[in-house]
């Protein structure tokens, strides 16, 4: 047990310490430097830290959130990057030991936790950090296709390329999950457009959502956006509600928590092998997706009407939604 605990703090710890790193790759992506040269330094007195000034989550605690030389407060972003990376490294050392799922399940994690950074300070989604998403996702399904066929080789003795077969390989719902998460995220913005002439969706969320479908593939990818929208709802709309409650609109109420009641089941449902049924599966998942179209359009016309909210970005809640799934949904 001691040894057990000892092994999760190192973790924990060198996790904080890739954080640190993720926070440099983050801060620098929005403003175009590189992330090897120049050292860390105080953005207010250009002053070079130190590196016991540079101890992930400890020296934050105590310079009492502020530069060793100007004062200038550094802001609460890093250590909660760096507790967050931790929490991660940790969380997949338990959930997928040592292991290749592990370490690309990892990487996502910290793409999208700087993802996250970039979208919430700037509103902003870098592209380098969305085509690193969608490469990565892309060569985690190439590895995992080798070891498929190998294992049908290895247990049949061939490996027959038919249609069927050729669909269920890794890389094919890889390829298709990066079809979906364009066309959806694309399909859910011109909604934005057609009623406010606005887009739902930022172009950064749907390069996010083909990072997505490259790694997870198109099912789990609609599953991520469906617990997205639930998140979203959840974090930005409690007051919304009430401002429809006061107008008396209680179908765009009602559709909301129907919508989040329906992507919780189809969850649940996903889980516990529900939905293998291949047309059942296609059925369902275009019943949520027209059904979170007409509540996306229910809400946006609340909006419209007067029901103004402050929207938060829609990356952070795709990034939550996918820990969801990986960690406490399978």
């Amino acid at each position: 047990m001691t040894l057990l605990i000892c092994i999760l703090l190192f973790t924990f710890g060198l996790g904080t310490v890739i954080g640190s790193f993720l926070n440099v790759v983050a801060l620098r992506g929005l403003t175009g430097e590189s992330i090897v040269l120049p050292p860390s330094k105080c953005p207010k007195c250009d002053t070079r830290i130190k590196p016991w000034h540079n101890i992930p989550i400890l020296s934050y605690l105590f310079l009492k959130g502020k530069c060793a030389y100007c004062n200038e407060k550094i802001s609460i972003q890093y250590p909660i990057v760096e507790f967050l990376t931790g929490l991660l490294l940790v969380g997949c050392l338990l959930k997928y030991s040592l292991t290749l799922n592990a370490l690309f399940v990892f990487l996502a994690g910290c793409t999208l936790l700087v993802m996250s950074v970039t979208d919430i300070k700037e509103k902003v989604i870098c592209a380098g950090h969305a085509w690193f998403l969608i490469i990565l996702g892309l060569v985690y399904n190439v590895v995992l296709t080798h070891y498929f066929i190998d294992n049908e080789l290895a247990t049949k003795g061939y490996f027959l390329f038919k249609t069927q077969n050729f669909l269920n390989l890794p890389i094919s719902t890889s390829i298709f999950g990066i079809i979906a998460g364009v066309v959806v995220m694309e399909l859910l913005a011109r909604v934005g457009n057609l009623l406010v002439k606005k887009r739902a969706f930022g172009t950064g969320d749907t390069f996010i959502a083909a990072g997505l479908g490259a790694y997870f593939g198109w099912f789990s990818l609609l599953n991520i956006i469906a617990i997205s929208i639930a998140v979203q709802v959840v974090l930005v709309l409690p007051g919304f509600f009430k401002k429809l409650r006061a107008k008396g609109d209680n179908l765009t109420v009602f559709l909301i928590v129907f919508f989040l009641l329906a992507a919780a089941g189809f969850s649940v449902a996903n889980i516990y092998g529900l939905m293998e049924n291949f047309v059942l599966c296609i059925i369902a998942s275009v019943a949520l997706f027209l059904l979170g179209i007409f509540t996306c359009v229910r809400i946006i016309k609340g909006i419209k009407d007067g029901g103004e909210i402050s929207v938060l970005p829609f990356g952070p809640a795709m990034t939550i939604a996918t820990l969801i799934l990986l960690f406490a949904l399978t």
